[in-house]
């Protein structure tokens, strides 16, 4: 038996083992070298079991440690093909598959992996429900020294659906290097008043006239030049900093309204909300405070959130959600119907506005199931009393369809791109919707 495998072998159920940490890195490159030296290739595997620490805190420590055991048990003898190497912390594991020759080789092994971490673990208190998400490199294609792989693996793992897995690809490494960027100049972004907003309409139909507006935030890097949302806002969450950059933004649209109201041209503006600004516990405070420090009627504010926000705490958003509603301010519901649980959020939360998605609006006259379910989310929302809007409307095709099947209300490049605030009734002088 080979050293590493005696070493596994005498360990494996050791408490002190798997709770205390792991020589896991030495090991890892033992293993390494062992495949090379053999002319094999091997996928290093960094397994992300979530939810592990709850469930020291609602089973107790000894139920935890029972947990990560079964874990342990499960990645060392659910496949013949995968060595389990050791835990590297918190909900990490590290394993290495071996016995194929490439990355497809290596999928049944990893999917099998994942089904079995995904099943109930049945402790006396009752079962413990986890998820799983895996990230692959692969020796030698991806590298020969076991950190680099285990580098690589990470940021497979980051770039991984939860309940899946992904490999490694030189571009994830390129995405690291960008966001690495993007997080140093966010530092100080605010202070240096580099983020602004702009203002996309949204027009009533049967007015021809604006009645509202959706905020929408930009960022000007004075390093990075203009960055897009898609880029920046990600990288924002996952640095913690969308509380403080969420209610800049809530307060400068509080503000805009408010000039608009005080120039005679009273318009509603839509705010959109993140989850970390709803988890922080301050949010419903934020609210109050930007109202009042601007002296805007609530019923000018609507705070936009996606079903995806609610999939988590449902009880802290919905008490969260219904004491901002309680304030006046609108609520609405956006990109309505992309989730898997669109009726139950209807019934958990009171929401004033539906929005009908772009990817709905796209397939509109393309696809018939796109036409039926749009008609079904327009009536639904009518016999619910909440106000449709449909956004992503780019064609005339599209306005009319939407408007046969009475969905007055739209957003979208067809009627105007998003401005500065300044431009917003600048073409505007009769307040008609022009393409």
């Amino acid at each position: 038996m080979k050293a590493t495998e005696s070493w596994r072998a005498e360990n494996l159920l050791s408490t002190s083992f798997v709770i205390t940490g792991l020589p896991a890195r030495q090991i890892l490159s033992d293993s390494v070298k062992d495949v090379i030296s053999k002319g094999e290739q091997a996928a290093v595997l960094v397994i992300k079991v979530g939810d592990l620490g709850q469930i020291n805190h609602v089973r107790g420590y000894d139920a935890g440690d029972e947990v990560i055991r079964e874990l342990v048990n499960r990645i060392s003898y659910g496949s013949a093909n995968i060595q389990f190497v050791g835990r590297l912390g918190g909900g990490h594991f590290l394993a290495l598959a071996r016995g194929s020759q490439n990355a497809d080789g290596f999928c049944g092994a990893i999917e099998h992996l994942v089904n079995i971490l995904c099943q109930p673990i049945h402790l006396a208190s009752g079962p413990v429900y986890l998820s799983c998400t895996v990230g692959a490199s692969i020796t030698p294609a991806d590298s020969r020294l076991h950190e680099e792989l285990l580098c690589n693996a990470e940021l497979a793992l980051r770039s991984a659906n939860r309940g899946s897995y992904a490999f490694y690809s030189p571009q994830l490494r390129d995405q690291a290097s960008d966001q690495m960027a993007i997080r140093s100049a966010l530092a100080g972004a605010l202070e240096r008043d580099e983020f602004y907003l702009v203002y996309q309409p949204q027009i009533c139909l049967e007015t021809g006239r604006i009645f509202g507006v959706e905020a929408l935030l930009r960022w000007q890097s004075a390093h990075l030049g203009l960055v897009s949302p898609g880029r920046f806002i990600p990288v924002a969450e996952a640095a913690g900093m969308m509380p403080i950059i969420g209610n800049w933004v809530l307060k400068q649209a509080c503000n805009q309204a408010r000039q608009w109201l005080e120039a005679h041209t009273p318009i509603r503006v839509a705010v959109n909300v993140c989850a970390a600004q709803l988890e922080a516990g301050n949010f419903v405070e934020s609210v109050r405070q930007a109202l009042a420090e601007t002296q805007l009627p609530a019923h000018l504010l609507e705070l936009e959130v996606t079903e995806s926000m609610l999939v988590q705490q449902v009880q802290i958003n919905r008490d969260a959600l219904s004491a901002i509603r309680d304030t006046g301010v609108k609520l609405g519901l956006d990109d309505f119907g992309t989730g898997y649980s669109s009726l139950a959020y209807l019934s958990h939360f009171t929401f004033d506005t539906l929005k009908i998605d772009r990817l709905f609006v796209s397939a509109l006259t393309q696809e018939r199931h796109a036409d039926v379910l749009v008609r079904a989310i327009i009536a639904l929302g009518q016999e619910l009393g909440h106000e449709i809007i449909a956004e992503g409307i780019e064609t005339e095709v599209q306005k009319n369809a939407l408007m046969e099947m009475g969905c007055t209300r739209m957003q979208g490049f067809f009627f105007g791109h998003p401005v500065l605030a300044r431009d917003v009734f600048a073409d505007d002088e009769t307040l008609e919707a022009h393409p």
